[in-house]
Order: C-alpha cells, then structure tokens, then sequence
C-alpha cells in the first residue's frame, strides 16, 4: 500500500458553498462533481 495523500482542509465561506452546491447539483463532469463535493 503506498502512503495516504495528504489533504488540508480550510473553513469554506458562504459563497463559496453556495457556488460548490450549485456544481454538485449541475456538474455532468465526475471529475468535477467529486472535487466540489
């Protein structure tokens, strides 16, 4: 097994989450769809 990728996680503000729901709602792309979620 190789080593786990790091992740950092930052606090999202208000309009950031509205514009990433909206992709998860309308992104035809998986790529796309799962790095918004």
């Amino acid at each position: 097994m190789g080593r786990r990728p790091e992740v950092f996680v930052r606090q999202v503000s208000m309009a950031e989450g509205q514009r990433l729901q909206k992709i998860t709602r309308t992104a035809r792309d998986p790529v796309k769809l799962r790095r918004a979620i």
